[in-house]
């Protein structure tokens, strides 16, 4: 039997595939769900299923017994601000403290985000040694993830890693531009160029793998993405002569973009459900420069980025199509 790993977040789109790398290395994977938890990418897969609730408030069950733990849990969109700082770092708090209380932890992984370091400068990529500046509240809350497990560095090894822009199967936030494009119309908020980076998700999930298996100290902070830069017209492009669709450019206005944003929200706080473009998406999508450098990842994790956007966007679409999503 493998050593025991524990997995919060482990029903979404990153965790889903970060479990079925783990049961193929023959780990022995126990998810950390809620009871209303969707289990959809997890059915028929070799893991374990223990019941709990990051939220504050809530019961986690003790933790004894793992050789590491990947949090992936947290929240990209929520009703009030306030909720991303109740979970993304009030429930990263809850989970380290049982995790330091159980004992016995090789390696607690932090999935953090790019937008916790905050946007990068027109003339260089974001470095891990940049002093972070988020733009957004949930930026500040996953930074404030990051603050707190780095206090526990010197009582269990802590590692944390800041991924861009993740896309691949499963994934329902990129499936959005996908299907804009395929209805012909590409929208762009404000005029001027915008940079990011980007990641297919397979080469996040060895990036992952790496945190447990290569040795290094304990609080080290890796930023993770395929090492290219791209403009968003390119990555528009792209997803467009993929899809054999010549789309419109719709360019947005700012104010625009922001009363969208706050108007969508207030809909979203009316019927009790969080929506995907709200005003802190608003604030980042704002941005002209999200570009990191993984040069840290590259010498200190050995990681190898092998999906470069093209092979990466053709299999997302491919998923997409054959799950009927397009």
């Amino acid at each position: 039997m493998g050593e025991r790993v524990l997995v919060t977040g482990a029903t979404g789109f990153i965790g889903s595939h970060l479990v079925e790398e783990l049961v193929w290395h023959g780990y022995e994977v126990v998810a950390l769900v809620r009871t209303s938890s969707n289990l959809r990418w997890l059915k028929g897969k070799k893991v374990e299923f223990i019941y709990g609730d990051l939220m504050e408030g809530e019961d986690i069950p003790h933790l004894n017994g793992f050789s590491y733990v990947f949090h992936l849990a947290g929240v990209t969109k929520a009703l009030h601000k306030r909720d991303f700082y109740r979970i993304n770092y009030g429930g990263t708090e809850k989970l380290i403290a049982e995790v330091n209380r159980a004992g016995g932890i090789k390696r607690f992984v932090y999935l953090s985000s790019l937008a916790a370091a905050g946007p990068s400068s027109p003339e260089r990529a974001r470095s891990e040694e940049d002093a972070p500046s988020p733009v957004s509240p949930y930026g500040e809350s996953k930074l404030n993830g990051e603050e707190v497990v780095l206090s526990y560095r010197d009582k269990i090894p802590v590692t944390l890693l800041r991924p861009c822009a993740v896309y691949g199967p499963r994934d329902e936030y990129m499936y959005e531009c996908f299907r804009m494009v395929s209805k012909g119309f590409i929208p762009f908020i404000g005029r001027g160029s915008a940079f990011l980076s980007l990641c297919f998700v397979d080469d996040l999930i060895s990036a992952l793998i790496l945190a447990i298996r290569q040795e290094h100290p304990s609080g080290e902070v890796f930023h993770i993405s395929d090492g290219e830069k791209y403009s968003l017209d390119f990555f528009m492009y792209m997803i467009s002569s993929f899809l054999k669709i010549k789309a419109r450019k719709i360019y947005i206005p700012v104010w625009a973009a922001w009363l969208y944003a706050l108007t969508s929200e207030s809909w979203g706080v009316m019927r009790g459900r969080a929506v995907s473009f709200n005003r802190s998406k608003c604030v980042e999508a704002i941005q002209r420069n999200w570009v990191c450098d993984i040069t840290k990842a590259k010498k200190k994790l050995g990681f190898r980025p092998r999906f470069r956007l093209e092979a990466g966007l053709k299999v997302t679409l491919q998923w997409y199509k054959d799950k009927g999503w397009l």
